[in-house]
Protein backbone atom coordinates (compact mmCIF):
# COMPACT_ATOMS: atom_id res chain seq x y z
CA UNK A 1 0.00 0.00 0.00
CA UNK A 2 1.88 3.19 -0.68
CA UNK A 3 2.15 6.11 1.07
CA UNK A 4 -1.03 8.32 -0.34
CA UNK A 5 -3.43 5.71 0.22
CA UNK A 6 -2.48 4.80 3.71
CA UNK A 7 -2.50 8.83 4.78
CA UNK A 8 -6.04 8.44 2.88
CA UNK A 9 -7.39 5.56 5.39
CA UNK A 10 -5.81 7.64 8.60
CA UNK A 11 -7.84 10.55 7.27
CA UNK A 12 -10.78 8.27 7.17
CA UNK A 13 -10.38 6.64 10.92
CA UNK A 14 -9.54 9.63 12.35
CA UNK A 15 -12.69 11.81 11.17
CA UNK A 16 -14.93 8.95 12.72
CA UNK A 17 -13.06 9.43 16.32
CA UNK A 18 -13.76 13.29 16.13
CA UNK A 19 -17.58 13.20 14.55
CA UNK A 20 -19.02 13.70 18.14
CA UNK A 21 -16.36 16.27 18.85
CA UNK A 22 -15.24 14.01 21.97
CA UNK A 23 -11.92 12.42 21.92
CA UNK A 24 -12.14 9.53 24.14
CA UNK A 25 -8.29 8.39 25.56
CA UNK A 26 -9.07 4.71 23.85
CA UNK A 27 -9.62 6.62 20.55
CA UNK A 28 -6.68 8.52 20.97
CA UNK A 29 -4.60 5.91 21.43
CA UNK A 30 -6.30 3.78 18.36
CA UNK A 31 -5.19 6.53 16.53
CA UNK A 32 -1.68 6.60 17.57
CA UNK A 33 -1.15 2.92 17.16
CA UNK A 34 -2.87 2.86 13.86
CA UNK A 35 -0.57 5.41 12.46
CA UNK A 36 2.36 3.33 13.54
CA UNK A 37 0.63 0.51 11.68
CA UNK A 38 0.66 2.63 8.47
CA UNK A 39 4.12 3.79 9.28
CA UNK A 40 3.45 7.28 10.08
CA UNK A 41 5.53 8.36 12.93
CA UNK A 42 3.15 9.68 16.36
CA UNK A 43 4.84 13.32 16.10
CA UNK A 44 3.24 13.07 12.61
CA UNK A 45 0.25 13.08 13.18
CA UNK A 46 -0.57 16.12 11.62
CA UNK A 47 -0.58 14.65 8.34
CA UNK A 48 -3.55 13.18 8.54
CA UNK A 49 -4.68 16.39 8.43
CA UNK A 50 -7.77 17.94 7.38
CA UNK A 51 -9.71 15.38 8.87
CA UNK A 52 -12.92 13.99 6.14
CA UNK A 53 -16.31 14.39 7.35
CA UNK A 54 -18.78 11.56 6.49
CA UNK A 55 -19.83 12.94 2.70
CA UNK A 56 -16.11 13.37 2.04
CA UNK A 57 -15.56 9.78 3.47
CA UNK A 58 -18.15 8.00 1.35
CA UNK A 59 -16.18 9.24 -2.02
CA UNK A 60 -12.90 8.73 -0.58
CA UNK A 61 -14.05 4.87 0.81
CA UNK A 62 -15.86 4.10 -2.62
CA UNK A 63 -12.58 5.00 -4.15
CA UNK A 64 -10.49 3.04 -2.45
CA UNK A 65 -9.41 -0.09 -4.18
CA UNK A 66 -10.96 -3.42 -2.88
CA UNK A 67 -8.26 -4.67 -0.67
CA UNK A 68 -7.98 -1.27 1.21
CA UNK A 69 -11.45 -0.76 1.52
CA UNK A 70 -12.41 -3.50 3.50
CA UNK A 71 -8.82 -2.52 5.71
CA UNK A 72 -10.54 0.85 6.24
CA UNK A 73 -13.59 -0.33 6.87
CA UNK A 74 -12.55 -2.89 9.65
CA UNK A 75 -10.64 0.11 11.11
CA UNK A 76 -13.67 2.31 10.68
CA UNK A 77 -15.47 -0.08 13.31
CA UNK A 78 -12.73 -0.33 15.21
CA UNK A 79 -12.01 3.10 16.28
CA UNK A 80 -16.03 3.59 16.53
CA UNK A 81 -16.28 0.61 19.01
CA UNK A 82 -12.90 0.97 21.16
CA UNK A 83 -14.70 3.39 23.50
CA UNK A 84 -17.18 0.93 23.63
CA UNK A 85 -20.30 2.58 22.71
CA UNK A 86 -21.17 3.89 18.94
CA UNK A 87 -22.43 7.32 19.21
CA UNK A 88 -24.68 8.62 16.74
CA UNK A 89 -22.48 10.56 15.08
CA UNK A 90 -20.17 7.67 14.55
CA UNK A 91 -22.99 5.66 13.23
CA UNK A 92 -24.17 8.07 10.55
CA UNK A 93 -20.64 7.77 9.69
CA UNK A 94 -20.55 4.09 9.11
CA UNK A 95 -24.15 4.30 7.89
CA UNK A 96 -22.52 6.64 4.93
CA UNK A 97 -19.25 5.14 4.08
CA UNK A 98 -21.30 1.79 4.09
CA UNK A 99 -23.55 3.09 1.90
CA UNK A 100 -21.13 3.66 -0.69
CA UNK A 101 -19.69 0.76 -0.99
CA UNK A 102 -22.94 -1.16 -0.93
CA UNK A 103 -23.51 -2.35 2.77
CA UNK A 104 -26.83 -1.54 3.71
CA UNK A 105 -27.95 0.19 7.22
CA UNK A 106 -28.94 -2.48 8.94
CA UNK A 107 -25.80 -4.64 8.04
CA UNK A 108 -23.95 -2.11 9.15
CA UNK A 109 -25.79 -1.54 12.26
CA UNK A 110 -25.58 -5.46 12.73
CA UNK A 111 -21.25 -5.38 11.73
CA UNK A 112 -21.26 -2.41 14.85
CA UNK A 113 -23.23 -4.93 17.23
CA UNK A 114 -20.93 -7.69 16.63
CA UNK A 115 -17.83 -5.74 16.85
CA UNK A 116 -19.28 -3.95 20.24
CA UNK A 117 -19.80 -7.22 21.66
CA UNK A 118 -16.53 -9.17 20.80
CA UNK A 119 -14.71 -8.08 23.64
Amino acid sequence: MDADLRLNICRLVAGIVVTDEDLDPREDAFIDRMLVSFGIPISERNTIFPIVDGSEAAAAMAALPEGPKQEALKLLLDAACVDGKVVEEERVYLHSVGSAIGIPAGEMDRRITARLTAD
